[in-house]
């Protein structure tokens, strides 16, 4: 037997040998990937609708430059077996654009935003209230805000209005969620200098 040959077989029965582990961790990784995702749910909600900057100045308890340090699950006991789900971020203050009467909030204050995206551990699924996804930890967000009085946090207003990315990049919504209503507004705000860093 040619030595050439010989060495052709042991090559083709490595490269095969090759060929199908890399096929088998290939098919492994998938399925694990598949076996730790979510399964993202969008649930519905009524929401206010906002037609200017103006109108959602007037309607903020609050207006403030923020950054994300962290977040933790909170749930609501509504009664009856019933319970509203939410993630409360913590925020550092960078700048206070509109103050809220009776609070003397200044930059560096943290503070607690409720916000309408939270997961569910038991089943893997994570919800989103009207495509809303919350904020991401170390970016910074313009948030014009209500006060929930009885737990002493803030809430984004309008849902989906009040919380704005200051990176232009970042997705507005979860997923194909749409609102060109919402889109046109932010994108006016993203020109006015007053609400952006």
């Amino acid at each position: 037997m040619n030595i050439l040959n010989f060495t052709k077989k042991i090559s083709n029965k490595y490269a095969i040998i090759l060929g199908i582990f890399l096929i088998v961790v290939f098919i492994c990784s998938v399925s694990f990937i598949n076996l730790n995702s979510n399964k993202h749910i969008i649930t519905s909600a009524k929401i206010p609708n906002f037609d200017s900057i103006s109108e959602m100045e007037q309607n903020s308890n609050l207006i403030v430059i923020v950054k994300k340090t962290n977040e933790e699950p909170v749930s609501y006991n509504l009664g009856e077996g019933h319970f509203d789900n939410f993630t409360i971020s913590n925020v550092t203050i960078e700048k206070v654009i509109k103050p809220m009467s009776g609070k003397n909030l200044k930059k560096g204050d943290v503070i607690q935003i409720l916000e309408s995206e939270w997961q569910d551990k038991t089943t893997k699924s994570v919800y989103h209230t009207e495509g809303y996804t919350k904020m991401i930890n170390s970016k910074k967000y313009t948030l014009f805000l209500g006060y929930n009085v009885e737990v002493n946090n803030y809430y984004p207003i309008g849902l989906l209005y009040g919380k704005i990315p200051n990176d232009k990049n970042e997705k507005l919504f979860y997923g194909d969620y749409k609102n060109e209503k919402i889109e046109k507004l932010i994108s006016k705000i993203f020109l006015d200098k007053r609400y952006m860093e």
